[in-house]
């Protein structure tokens, strides 16, 4: 885990960070398929997580766990790999509701005033609107980010007052709003399980469950810089060094959370894929 030692409010400091659109060279891909763990920009997260991948064959929501301990030496495959000559670490699944993901190990909680945790991305979608053309019109979205939860206390399953519902999904949809092709944040706003075996799926809070803020149009070619943070009772998103959101998370204060990162399908009848340029986790202290 990084640490890093700041006289400052974290939060202040993110709020104010200047532009992160910088130029990123994108380098020609070759298909040649390495290992992520053989480069250096990938070890940290790497060190930290374990692999959530599903069977494309599989049924839906299939998934399988892989480096249980950290160790990714060796692991590569079709759809998890760095291409030699891009050094683009790729995610890509096929079919709906399967996933290809990190899951940062750490679980942790949201009301230290002092202790920030922080997810940075550079990715870069590849051809969505291709990938989602197929699928029904109100599925046609793809997460890439996400600050899930293991409830209350870790039992070694999901834990104890765990609910079905991430605190953020950080997606790709097609068609939002009148806007396509843009990134959105899916925040659940409230700690309510409303799946659908809780009861309170027709309750005042369920129904206003989600919020959902407009993080701007993807870029052709290009990848975007997503930082993700998460302390003093607040979730932070910043975008290619804006602020998007700063959006009190109190109700979520009893709760355990952790990272992800990667793909996970929305939609039917197709494959999603996404590259990572850069990708790491820190917890970071005031």
């Amino acid at each position: 885990m990084v640490f890093k030692a700041i006289k400052f409010s974290f939060l202040a400091a993110a709020l104010t960070t200047p532009s992160l659109t910088t130029a990123v060279e994108i380098k020609p891909a070759t298909g040649e398929q390495i290992a992520p763990v053989n480069y250096t920009q990938f070890q940290h997260i790497l060190s930290e997580s374990k692999l959530q991948i599903s069977d494309p064959a599989g049924k839906a929501g299939n998934k399988k766990d892989i480096a249980l301990d950290s160790d990714f030496t060796g692991i590569v495959n079709e759809n998890f790999y760095v291409d030699k000559g891009s050094e683009a670490f790729v995610f890509k699944m096929s079919g709906f509701k399967k996933r290809n993901e990190l899951r940062v190990l750490q679980n942790f909680k949201s009301n230290d005033s002092n202790t920030f945790y922080r997810l940075s991305a550079e990715l870069m979608p590849i051809h969505p609107r291709e990938a989602v053309k197929n699928s029904e019109k109100k599925r046609d979205e793809m997460t890439f980010l996400q600050v899930h939860n293991k409830g209350t206390y870790d039992d070694g399953n999901h834990g104890t007052g765990y609910i079905p519902h991430p605190l953020l999904r950080v997606v790709y949809d097609a068609d939002r709003q009148g806007k396509q092709d843009h990134y959105w944040a899916v925040i659940k706003n409230n700690a309510v399980d409303c799946g659908s075996k809780s009861g309170n799926k027709g309750s005042a809070e369920c129904k206003n469950a989600y919020l959902r803020v407009d993080l701007g149009p993807i870029k052709q070619n290009m990848p975007t810089h997503f930082d993700i943070i998460v302390g003093d009772q607040k979730l932070v998103i910043n975008v290619d060094g804006e602020n998007k959101l700063d959006h009190d998370i109190t109700y979520w204060k009893h709760m355990l959370s952790y990272f992800k990162a990667g793909i996970y399908n929305q939609f039917k009848h197709g494959t999603g894929e996404v590259h990572f340029y850069s990708l790491d986790y820190a917890i970071d202290k005031k």
